[in-house]
């Protein structure tokens, strides 16, 4: 209990109540604008109408062990995450703000995480710009309430360092490793070994820098480590041989470190790729980390500062150890954003405390909030051509008024630099952080829902073959590019499915003419066939050359 009272002692002192609420208040705000708001626009990325599709079997076929895709046997990804999907939609019923909504607590619960660790490790000022930059950083924006595994995995991950933060750093109550190993456990669980390797990897780190083993004297710390151990092994060991590969380390290390795997680092991402990315997916906080790696270096030596070790461990550990990864994908940088949000509001903290202004008023932060500010100039005269080409969306989605908004902010951002105002420009930076939010839920999301919504493009399929004289089939046998769009085509009553090209010749047999509806490389090697005869009646643009075709078969 002693540990929970320091954390609300710190967490709203006696003078600082009214500060306190508003900060909650506007990080409330913030965070379901940014994570609630417009959950219910279509599928966009193609993962999400995969795990929906997965998730809708496995309930229709009570199968809640066995996962199966297009009807193969999924062993991709552990159940669990399909499990809240289930709980969601049967609450909610199957439709997309069901499916988004464990992804969008996930992402509220990590951004609430972040704020609860800057109050025990800094101070308030720290926690609220942390947990601002969860919630305003692009790549959790973009894809923290999608359905993803991501945001669920960086929130268990996030809880069991607050956890360990608690017992170990702050020395409250021994019982928090307790919840810190429980947490590994469920991240594991949610999203391979990984979920609990990461968090230990940055603990045993810690410990080795700082000569401090303390906590391997505590009880409860073996009972926390055996109870998640047995967790993991229990619910690895009720799952079908074919996950088995998620929970052995030597799989994992060797899918890593294997020499003849190597090569892919020098593919299409190579072990660099994740430093050419991250200045777009942390934006617009990107423009910070240069600077806020010089304060935390310049704490020297770092072991008199195990608080901020530990955040430079999480943000460059995390960071080297995705790059090592041969997988690699812009979401999975999600679990860095909580470190770098510490990181960030660390910098506030010193920037703002009464002495410090003007000593980080720097050429480098200059330089880089500066060219932030061109950034996002650029953004909002070139940005929605740019949207244009990929999304297909119209180049006025940004309305006039909020691109004068947003050019004003950044004017006002490019003086207080020019006269060295760095808390107004810091301030700033936040009004830009939050303009960003709203550009996307409020403009950018909805233009694409509009222009390039795979549930759209299915609608209009189905008004097309209203009348069709015979059955309208769906042939997209195996993994399909556009498993959104397969996924609301299999809602069509109308539709039925066929997965394989002998079963497809036999319906059209029996049927004369069929109306067909498949992918490119489908329809490229029905052609090869001398007994079918094929017209293409419609052709469906879909971002990413993810188009569907609507086709006529008949028999040659």
């Amino acid at each position: 209990m002693d540990g929970w009272a320091r954390f609300y002692d710190k967490a709203l002192p006696g003078s600082s109540i009214s500060g306190s609420s508003a900060h909650l208040i506007g990080l409330g705000l913030v965070g379901f604008l940014a994570f609630f708001y417009n959950l219910n626009h279509s599928f966009l990325e193609g993962s999400e109408g995969l795990y929906a599709d997965i998730t809708r079997e496995m309930v229709r076929s009570h199968q809640f062990l066995q996962l199966r895709y297009q009807g193969a046997a999924y062993f991709n990804k552990p159940p669990l995450f399909f499990w809240l999907l289930a709980l969601s939609t049967s609450l909610f019923g199957e439709n997309e703000v069901a499916f988004r909504l464990p992804g969008a607590i996930f992402s509220f619960g990590t951004m609430a995480l972040t704020y609860a660790l800057g109050l025990i490790l800094f101070s308030r000022t720290a926690a609220f710009w942390a947990a601002l930059v969860v919630a305003t950083s692009h790549v959790f924006l973009w894809y923290g309430p999608r359905v993803l595994f991501d945001s669920a995995l960086t929130f268990f991950i996030t809880l069991a360092l607050l956890g360990w933060v608690q017992a170990s750093l702050r020395r409250a109550s021994p019982w928090w490793y307790l919840l810190s190993f429980l947490a590994m456990a469920l991240g594991a669980m949610m999203k391979e070994l990984h979920g609990f390797a990461l968090p230990a990897l940055l603990i045993i780190a810690h410990a080795v820098i700082q000569r401090d083993f303390r906590m391997i004297r505590q009880p409860i710390f073996w009972i926390g480590l055996l109870t998640s151990l047995a967790l993991v092994t229990a619910y690895a060991w009720m799952l079908a041989s074919g996950f088995q590969g998620h929970f052995q380390i030597g799989a994992g290390l060797q899918s890593m470190f294997s020499p003849s795997n190597l090569k892919a680092y020098i593919g299409n991402r190579p072990i660099y790729w994740y430093l050419a990315v991250m200045w777009f997916d942390f934006f617009p906080w990107c423009a910070l980390i240069p600077s806020s790696l010089v304060l935390m270096f310049a704490r020297r030596p770092l072991r008199n500062y195990p608080a901020e070790l530990f955040v430079l461990l999480w943000v460059l550990g995390f960071f080297l150890v995705f790059s090592l990864a041969q997988a690699k994908r812009e979401p999975y940088l999600i679990p860095i954003v909580p470190g770098l949000g510490l990181m960030i509001g660390y910098f506030f903290e010193k920037v703002f405390s009464p002495s410090e202004e003007r000593a980080w008023a720097t050429p480098l932060l200059k330089l880089t909030l500066g060219s932030l500010a061109v950034a996002y100039i650029l953004a909002m005269l070139v940005g929605p051509s740019l949207l244009q080409r990929k999304w297909h969306i119209p180049a006025t989605v940004l309305p006039v008024e909020f691109v004068v908004v947003v050019l004003s902010i950044c004017a006002i951002l490019l003086y207080a630099l020019a006269r060295s105002q760095t808390r107004r420009a810091l301030v700033t930076l936040g009004v830009l952080a939050v303009t960003l939010v709203v550009g996307v839920v409020q403009f950018v999301v909805p233009a694409i829902d509009q222009a390039a919504s795979p549930r759209q493009m299915v609608a209009e399929v189905t008004s097309l073959t209203t009348h069709a004289p015979g059955p309208v089939l769906l042939y997209a046998p195996g993994w399909p590019r556009n498993e959104d769009a397969v996924f609301y085509l299999k809602q069509e009553p109308t539709v039925q499915g066929v997965n394989s090209e002998e079963a497809l010749v036999k319906a059209v047999s029996e049927g004369g003419t069929v109306m067909v509806v498949t992918e490119e490389q489908h329809l490229r090697r029905l052609k090869q066939r001398t007994d079918l005869s094929i017209d293409l009646l419609r052709e469906f643009q879909q971002p990413k050359q993810k188009n569907l075709l609507l086709l006529s078969i008949r028999r040659q």
